[in-house]
């Protein structure tokens, strides 16, 4: 076969993929539940562009050839039954929604269950003898077991290097308002963040087990020791809930544990050096830092006051569309309108009928979430949208 026939092959190979047809088909099930939603309790979409899409598909493309750059030439291989283990993991994992999506704990997962195998399943059983078929350095139930897993506990330290480098660059300024009821009667708004992201890395996976299955399959030598390449592809994502602080805010903070989660593994991983069982320690403390990571999380926002509630003053904005005049006035999620066009405003009515006292001109006094008051107008046009593509938690009467 021809050099560009076994690209096409990889290439067909990594699209049929569980990970990859599964995750697919989760931004496009997103993607219609956010349309749906807005139609419904929005009563028009927020976000006309297909963001989750470009996420899913962009994001991870220079992480992607970056670390598979890094995997080849520090040379850290992984078996093909971690690499069945992680596809039936991540699958299992997504029953808790994106929460647990992050490879901290679907490659980690998937590590430590094949070294149980080794550890703590007969060698006589079904199970233990197909894995033994994938030449597996992590069944084997002695030290060998443990290097097997320094090369994923690396891998699940550079993933996490990415996603920080990631989260920083990259932003999350597509906020879709959830609506729920304090126990006291009152309406707030809540911010779902879901990114997700699809990584594709290239994997070295020793031995010729590939050429068994596909005799198609490129393998090379090194040292006499055959290996072949493999396209993996790779979930990233999770989930938490803003209601009680900034969305950029709660971002950065979730952002500054993993680094610290990450300062943590590379010094478990400089010791697997020494004493190479670590790296199992290694890998179960990533899935504990990780749990303790989103716990952190959500204990800020059971502390703090709802900040998305009603406003003491003015209508509270909930949500701005792209493009619309209220963006150019910059507007944010939070903001209270207090006044709009010299007319104060009590109800999402006042509002709607200050706009028509101008309809080329809009003029609105506004109290930010900390406090400042600021003035802001713009010129209006025919096609602007008539609520100045603001979003009122007092518009909203039924949570649905």
């Amino acid at each position: 076969m021809t050099v560009l026939q076994n690209i096409l092959l990889a290439l067909v190979l990594f699209i049929l993929q569980p990970t990859f047809l599964v995750g697919t088909a989760l931004v496009f099930i997103a993607k219609s539940r956010r349309f749906k939603y807005s139609r419904h309790q929005l009563r028009a979409s927020i976000y006309k562009d297909h963001y989750e899409l470009k996420r899913f598909f962009l994001w991870g493309l220079i992480p992607g050839a970056v670390l598979s750059a890094v995997s080849f030439i520090a040379g850290l291989p992984v078996s093909l039954d971690w690499i069945i283990a992680y596809q039936i993991v991540t699958l299992l994992i997504l029953g808790f929604g994106y929460r647990f999506l992050h490879p901290v704990f679907t490659f980690s997962l998937s590590a430590l269950l094949i070294l149980a195998l080794g550890y703590f399943v007969p060698e006589n059983m079904s199970v233990t003898v197909i894995v033994g078929q994938f030449n597996s350095p992590l069944i084997h139930g002695d030290s060998l077991s443990f290097q097997g897993l320094q090369p994923i506990l690396a891998l699940v330290i550079l993933i996490l290097l990415s996603t920080i480098l990631t989260l920083h660059i990259a932003k999350i300024n597509q906020f879709t308002p959830r609506f729920l009821k304090t126990k006291r009667g009152k309406l707030v708004a809540r911010y779902r963040m879901t990114p997700l992201w699809l990584i594709p890395l290239v994997v070295v996976v020793p031995g010729t087990t590939f050429t068994q299955l596909f005799d198609w399959w490129p393998v090379f030598s090194i040292g006499g020791q055959p290996y072949s390449f493999l396209i993996l592809p790779v979930l990233v994502g999770f989930r938490y809930t803003v209601q009680a602080q900034m969305p950029t805010q709660a971002k950065n903070l979730l952002v500054k544990d993993f680094v610290v989660l990450s300062v943590i593994g590379v010094i478990l991983f400089g010791l697997t050096f020494w004493q190479v069982e670590l790296a199992a320690v290694g890998l179960a403390l990533l899935v504990i830092g990780g749990v303790i990571v989103l716990y952190r999380h959500r204990l800020r926002e059971r502390k703090w006051n709802f900040r998305f509630g009603p406003a003491e003053e003015g209508l509270r904005v909930v949500a701005v569309r792209p493009g619309s005049p209220a963006e150019k006035m910059d507007i944010e999620i939070g903001d209270a309108i207090l006044e709009s066009n010299q007319k104060k405003l009590e109800s999402a009515e006042d509002f709607t009928e200050s706009l028509f006292l101008s309809r080329s001109y809009c003029k609105l006094k506004i109290k930010r979430i900390d406090g400042e008051l600021v003035m802001t107008e713009t010129a209006l046009y025919e096609n602007d949208p008539h609520d100045l593509g603001v979003i009122l938690l007092e518009e909203i009467s039924v949570v649905k």
